[in-house]
């Protein structure tokens, strides 16, 4: 029996196993006419050739889709080998500045999808050893550029829709995907961490109260929990699963880390500061129906509860909550007993998920200044007998 004289399956197993390379598979397709329709573009064996090779671009794909894998791979490949002839044409005058002017000229041309060559600067980056470590340098600069382009665009469409659509969470996601450029940071897989909280809250609460309108909401529709004291059901829940089962806490001991910004690493850690712990509790609180809202406090950051009618301006209608200090409630005086210090009413008032943003792309600034100020004080004090 020939290797033609086999049934379709087998062949087709033959031919995707790792043994042969993409250019055997191109040399059994001349052959005769039974082993091409076996390695036809759009069948099985391409397929699994560009998955063996390249697994991580298979997200950029739907199960569905009709797709001509051999041109797939072709074009992967070719991309493969014009990224590494970019890397290695790059010299150190691209970096002089903070940000290259024309640097990046040639890969904003490119005629490839941007995923292709993100994979192929990603494979420099993993490569073993201490070989192409110049290659690893600029693969680096690259990627990080590219990728903070497409966030400050992703940040542009954000900013440009209407301010009651707009979501703290996103925001403060992109604001951590845009310094962390090289982290698999993702909307969906932060959302998904607080859902997974969310659900925690709901089993809290149905042991409380079996009928609570949180724990049965209909899809498509926007929670709402009118009732004060429902409300007050919810936020309990909260504090229980939050800083009771799940130990997040405010992070005193290293409150200047900035990590406490990053809203992965929040989740992750269970720490933070003010208003990354905020943007937290104020998602989950608002996924259960209970509209929390921010309050630009200094020095501080708040949420604001209302127990009066609903818009009001009298900042005595609200209850102001401490999501640093374990969810803690207090009253105006409570409020200025925390910074020490009175301050005016305007300071009490709701800001928009834009000044939320403002305020922690300020934080992290901050936090770069003071690093930089410590470092150069440090080197002050250094003798010169013990160098720099």
């Amino acid at each position: 029996m020939g290797l033609t004289d086999l049934p379709g399956e087998l062949l087709e197993l033959i031919l995707c196993s790792g043994v042969l390379s993409a250019a055997d598979i191109g040399r059994v397709s001349c052959t005769c006419r039974r082993l091409w329709e076996t390695c036809q573009a759009r069948g099985k064996v391409w397929r699994e050739r560009f998955r063996r090779r390249w697994p991580s671009l298979l997200k950029y794909y739907s199960q569905t889709d009709n797709v001509n894998w051999l041109k797939e791979y072709k074009a992967r490949h070719n991309a493969g080998l014009e990224t590494r002839r970019i890397v290695a044409s790059f010299s150190k005058r691209f970096f002089s500045e903070h940000v290259p002017c024309d640097g990046f000229s040639d890969i904003e041309t490119l005629g490839c999808p941007g995923h292709f060559f993100e994979d192929e600067l990603m494979s420099i980056l993993n490569m073993e050893g201490r070989k192409c470590l110049t290659w690893k340098y600029y693969a680096k600069k690259i990627l990080y550029f590219l990728r903070q382009q497409n966030i400050l665009k992703n940040l542009k469409a954000y900013l440009e829709q209407p301010g009651d659509q707009l979501s703290f969470l996103e925001g403060a996601v992109l604001i951590d995907q845009y310094c962390n450029p090289l982290s698999d940071i993702c909307l969906t897989s932060v959302q998904a961490q607080v859902d997974d909280i969310t659900d925690k809250v709901r089993k809290v609460l149905r042991t409380k109260n079996p009928r609570h309108p949180s724990l049965a909401p209909k899809a498509g529709e926007v929670l709402i929990v009118s009732d004060v004291e429902f409300q007050r059901q919810v936020l309990d829940a909260m504090n229980c699963v939050l800083y009771e089962q799940l130990k997040y806490k405010g992070n005193e001991m290293d409150y200047y880390n900035s990590l406490n910004s990053f809203i992965h690493q929040v989740l992750i850690r269970r720490t933070g500061i003010p208003i990354s712990l905020s943007v937290l509790y104020l998602t989950i609180a608002r996924q259960l129906g209970v509209r929390l809202e921010p309050v630009n406090f200094p020095s501080h950051f708040l949420l604001r509860w209302c127990q009066g009618k609903e818009g009001s301006t009298d900042i005595f209608d609200y209850v102001y909550i401490d999501a640093f200090g374990k969810g803690k409630q207090l009253t105006v005086k409570e409020c200025e007993y925390l910074i020490g210090h009175h301050v005016t009413e305007e300071f009490y008032g709701v800001v928009t998920s834009k000044e939320v943003l403002q305020r922690m792309v300020g934080n992290l600034l901050n936090l770069g200044k003071r690093f930089w100020t410590s470092c150069s004080m440090s080197k002050r004090w250094i003798h010169p007998s013990m160098g720099q």
